[in-house]
Order: C-alpha cells, then sequence, then structure tokens
C-alpha cells in the first residue's frame, strides 16, 4: 500500500522530467538545423550582376580634335574675340566597307557678351575733365592723413614727391605710383595717405568718369621753437 502511493506521486514528476528533457533535445535539433542552414546559405556561389558603368568607347582621333577646338575657343574668348561658329574636322573610318559618319557640320554659338569687370576695364581714363576731381575738404583734409616718419624726421629729410593715380567714379583713388620720388619712408607715408583719402569724381557731359591726376606733396621740417629762442646753442 505504502509503495503503491510513492509510485502515484513519482508519476507526475517522471512525466516532468521527460518532457524537460525532450524540449531540450528539440531545442538542440532547431539551433542545429539553423546553423547548418546558414551555413549552406552563406556557402553557396551566388550569382550578382555588375553595376552598368556609364563609359563609351571614343575614337581617339575625334577626342582629341574636340579637346583641341575647345581650347581654341577658350583662348579666343580670354582675348575677346567673339565667337561665331567652328566645325570638327574629319577624320578616316579605321574600318574597311564601312561608311565615314565623321563629318560633322558646323555648330553655331550665341555671341558672349561681355562681363561688366571687361566693360569696365576698357573705359577709357581721361587725362582732362570738365569738372576735375576734387578732395573732399579739400588739400588740408589729405595732409591731415599723412604722418611724417620718425626715422625721416631725425635724418631730417624733406622736400617734395608727385603722385599720379586714377580718380574713379566712385572717387577712390587706385593706381597710384610715385613718379617723383624723395625718400621711401616719405614716398610711402604719402601713398598710405592718398589711400585714406576720397575725392569728388570728374564729371564729363554730365556723368562722373574716370580722371587721371598728379599731386605733389611737400614734406617740410618746421623749426623747433626751443631751439629758434636759443640761437647760441
Amino acid at each position: 500500500m505504502h509503495r503503491r502511493g510513492l509510485d502515484k506521486l513519482d508519476l507526475p514528476r517522471l512525466r516532468f522530467a521527460q518532457a524537460e528533457q525532450t524540449y531540450t533535445v528539440r531545442m538542440l535539433l532547431s539551433l542545429a538545423l539553423t546553423l547548418g542552414l546558414l551555413i549552406v546559405l552563406v556557402r553557396l556561389p551566388w550569382h550578382v550582376a555588375p553595376p552598368p558603368i556609364g563609359w563609351r568607347l571614343v575614337d581617339e582621333d575625334r577626342r582629341l580634335a574636340l579637346i583641341a577646338t575647345q581650347l581654341e575657343a577658350r583662348a579666343a574668348e580670354d582675348a575677346g574675340v567673339p565667337i561665331t561658329r567652328f566645325a570638327i574636322p574629319e577624320t578616316e573610318a579605321k574600318n574597311e566597307g564601312t561608311r565615314d559618319s565623321s563629318e560633322f557640320q558646323a555648330q553655331d554659338f550665341p555671341q558672349k557678351p561681355e562681363p561688366p569687370a571687361r566693360l569696365e576695364a576698357m573705359e577709357a581714363i581721361l587725362e582732362h575733365a570738365e569738372k576735375p576731381p576734387q578732395i573732399i575738404g579739400g588739400l588740408g583734409a589729405y595732409y591731415i592723413h599723412i604722418e611724417y616718419p620718425e626715422e625721416a624726421i631725425r635724418a631730417g629729410i624733406e622736400g617734395q614727391l608727385v603722385l599720379r593715380f586714377v580718380v574713379e567714379k566712385d572717387g577712390t583713388p587706385t593706381h597710384i605710383r610715385v613718379i617723383k620720388p624723395l625718400h621711401p619712408l616719405c614716398d610711402s607715408a604719402a601713398v598710405a595717405a592718398l589711400r585714406r583719402t576720397r575725392f569728388i569724381p570728374g564729371m564729363q557731359n554730365g556723368q562722373p568718369v574716370r580722371v587721371h591726376m598728379q599731386l605733389p606733396v611737400r614734406f617740410r621740417l618746421l623749426p623747433n621753437p626751443a631751439e629758434s629762442s636759443n640761437p647760441d646753442r
């Protein structure tokens, strides 16, 4: 009696243990099958189509002719020569029995308009205008900008130099040159002061124009008041 009671109690445990063992075996088999399938898929020789390449064969002579023609056209544009048309030269067919298709008709190109910068550069610079340029604030406004170099003062350098420049339509001085130098220190000071000076532009027929100008600049050392009061020293 006691033995039968123990068997009835152990029966559910045995069934549970068997079910757990069966589940474990099935899981291991599933993992093994999955790994085997992955290995097979990886090792299979898959055929992949090559990507399309956007190149095509071009006749070497024709390609060189095109490049040479384009370079000539670009050089002509830089020189300011209007381009109306150009033709690609004929090339001989390389294969016998084929029709020569290397003749091209001339291509018409629209005339490239001149850019504003080039037109402005081509404008004439007048030597004299009906109303010449004037320094805003007078000549004294220019001399205010001059900084007499200390080294030139200690060396006792004084005298006159002459600047030549162009007054643009907006009143700014450009193309500044020293046509009669005095000393490098004084020349640099005069040019630097002129760059900070603004002008009323010259007028011709009621329109602002570019005008050449020359400006004499005088560097003069004033006597020291202490030295003038003591002439013996």
